[in-house]
């Protein structure tokens, strides 16, 4: 008997389709890739962020990767509302996508390392005994200079000659020009005028020492 080609077309198809239903309905097949043979759902790896798709919920990363579904969401600026049954992929902007996910998620599990410090070892402080000798040490005194009162120094003032007697009239006439501002150090002034201040300094001590 031959079979007309429409009619085994058909034949194969049901029976195709007849194993697909057939399996699945036993709980062997499965299409979706959302649940295994048995129909369980499908649960990504602790252990392995690969194994996180798109189409898995906020719950399931939650629950599997130990993270606060509030922390989930602030992390990436998603609506604090968001329900937890919500697909990854259904939440996927700019700034979050199942990759920005898994890369976040192995961050966060990585263990802080410090930097081991060296202890601070103190250099041992040698402690000399004093001897009999030492109590007779004489402490030099100071051999800084002391300039003798009014004598004319690098640092003295025009308001110092003033204060030690000589004139206004005096002072202009060793600098030969009007002077300046009495609190002005009579060094600054000379240089500044390109002269030679041991000029200056010498005429102006004459003249102060005329004042004793």
């Amino acid at each position: 008997m031959r079979i007309h080609p429409i009619v085994y077309g058909l034949l194969v198809l049901i029976v195709f389709f007849g194993i697909i239903l057939g399996f699945q309905s036993a709980g062997i097949w499965s299409i979706s890739g959302k649940v295994d043979a048995s129909g369980k759902a499908i649960q990504p790896s602790a252990a392995d962020v690969e194994t996180i798709k798109g189409w898995m919920t906020l719950e399931q990363i939650s629950t599997t990767y130990n993270v606060p579904l509030p922390e989930l969401l602030n992390q990436f600026g998603l609506p604090l509302d968001t329900l937890s049954s919500t697909a990854i992929k259904d939440l996927e902007n700019d700034l979050f996508s199942s990759e920005v996910l898994k890369t976040w998620l192995v961050s966060r599990s990585l263990p802080i390392t410090s930097v081991p410090t060296s202890p601070m070892v103190t250099p041992p402080i040698d402690i000399v005994s004093p001897t009999p000798e030492s109590n007779n040490i004489v402490i030099p005194e100071s051999t800084e200079h002391v300039a003798p009162e009014k004598t004319v120094t690098g640092s003295t003032t025009f308001q110092d000659i003033l204060d030690w007697g000589v004139t206004i009239e005096t002072i202009q006439s060793v600098i030969k020009e009007d002077m300046p501002a009495p609190s002005i150090v009579i060094k600054d002034y000379i240089t500044g005028k390109g002269l030679a201040f041991s000029e200056v300094k010498n005429l102006l001590q004459v003249e102060v020492d005329q004042v004793k």
